[in-house]
């Protein structure tokens, strides 16, 4: 269960990652649509981490998702990528918790 949830995590991330990329064709092209793409960047290189099992990328799936969830409360009006970034922030602190109980055995 633990690797299945860890899995969805990457899903998670690569979603929120292509998402805000993505949104580069359809705002305008301001330094706050960088900011986030760069964002969307992070959240791509965390998901490849997040493959693994070490716990440094769910800490870093956490913080990258903190400036979405301190800036936009979480209402039934928010889009898509919003609610996902809660999402992986809640499987990121659901799964730290679980981590020291599902180590590999060689590691």
């Amino acid at each position: 269960m633990y690797t299945t949830l860890r899995l969805v995590a990457v899903c998670f991330a690569v979603a929120i990652g292509a998402g805000l990329i993505g949104q580069l064709w359809v705002v305008s092209l301001d330094i706050l649509s960088l900011s986030e793409a760069a964002r969307g960047v992070l959240f791509l290189l965390v998901a490849l981490g997040l493959m693994g099992y070490q716990r440094l990328s769910l800490v870093l799936s956490a913080i990258i998702c903190l400036p979405t969830v301190l800036t936009h409360p979480l209402t039934l009006s928010n889009n898509l990528l919003v609610t996902a970034q809660y999402a992986l922030l809640a499987l990121s602190l659901v799964l730290l918790v679980l981590h020291t109980r599902h180590m590999p055995d060689d590691a």
